[in-house]
């Protein structure tokens, strides 16, 4: 029997910094928005890292990434999960590896430089992420357990910086086309590329969760199912809750728990881990956006992981939402 769930994605260590004027960064990186995120490139991050020195003060470090957030909240939440990328053979990379307990890792590859996410904290609470992929870059496809991918229920993509890994993210989608149920959360470094990059995934996704930015970013209506589109897609809206597309019509569902926000960053990532454990468990497709809603809503009363969503949490959703029925 395969496993529930598999995330291939990048895997970093995110860096946080406090950093009270943007502008050097900016002026750095001209395509870099406050609030976006964009990938570095070869030999950037020594000058960013130089950067930070003189503008910035550390404010921690944590595993991050959005495959690895996601398959970490769904094993806390008592589901098989298994992640599929790369880290570093360093002490990043284990690091990395000790923040994922209770992930299946037999096919996490250790090699190379650790990715990091540099995500810079300005006064108001705005967060601009600049990454370093590093090792991740170097995924290939013999690198990627296809027999299981194929085997498990849903295969869960999450976006990589490079142009290798995504190819191997197309030759997969191609090759598993009659396999498991895939879904891609493609981030903001996705979305950017635009449709015509992406569609030889979005071809074979069961579903596509994107926030607004990134359907606008793809030439989305705001609310009609395009004929390009995959069967689901759902658009992550923060405070407003989620927008749930299809064929016949779109549903709004609004926030249903409330948390005095402490941390938004991976809230998206657990938002993809509730809709995945709800289809997962056999949820109407409503229910299950009302589930990654709820989930969303609970991560965001701790600092990084501290508050994902738990296997109580997963027992009592259920209960409540099949009562809806």
């Amino acid at each position: 029997m395969g496993t529930q769930v598999i995330c291939l994605g990048a895997v970093n260590v995110d860096l946080r910094y406090r950093v009270p004027d943007l502008r050097p960064f900016l002026e750095k990186w001209p395509d870099l928005r406050r609030g976006g995120e964009m990938a570095l490139g070869p030999g950037e991050e020594t000058g960013l890292q130089d950067l930070l020195r003189r503008h910035a003060e550390p404010a921690g470090r944590q595993g991050g990434g959005q495959a690895a957030n996601t398959a970490w909240a769904l094993a806390r939440m008592g589901l098989e999960a298994a992640l599929v990328g790369r880290v570093g053979a360093d002490a990043d990379g284990a690091f990395l590896r000790e923040s994922l307990a209770g992930v299946n890792l037999d096919y996490l590859m250790q090699a190379g430089e650790s990715g990091r996410a540099y995500i810079l904290m300005d006064e108001a609470g705005e967060r601009t992420i600049l990454v370093a992929p590093n090792t991740n870059d170097a995924l290939a496809l013999p690198d990627v357990p296809l027999e299981a991918l194929a085997q498990s229920k849903f295969l869960h993509f999450t976006a990589f910086a490079g142009e290798g890994p995504l190819a191997v993210q197309k030759e997969i989608a191609r090759r598993l086309q009659d396999g498991p149920r895939l879904t891609l959360d493609p981030g903001e470094l996705y979305a950017r590329r635009g449709l015509a990059v992406l569609e030889d995934i979005i071809d074979h996704l069961d579903t596509l969760l994107v926030t607004a930015r990134e359907w606008e970013l793809l030439g989305g209506p705001e609310k009609m199912h395009p004929h390009w589109a995959p069967p689901v897609v759902v658009i992550k809206r923060g405070a407003l809750g989620a927008r749930l597309l299809t064929p016949p019509r779109y549903l709004d569902f609004p926030v249903e728990l409330f948390s005095r926000p402490v941390d938004t960053l991976g809230a998206g990532d657990v938002f993809a881990a509730g809709y995945l454990a709800g289809r997962v468990s056999g949820l109407h497709l409503n229910l299950a956006v009302r589930l990654a809603n709820r989930a969303a809503a609970v991560s965001l009363g701790g600092a990084g992981r501290e508050n994902y969503p738990d296997a109580k949490f997963l027992e009592q959703q259920l209960f409540q939402l099949t009562q809806l029925v």
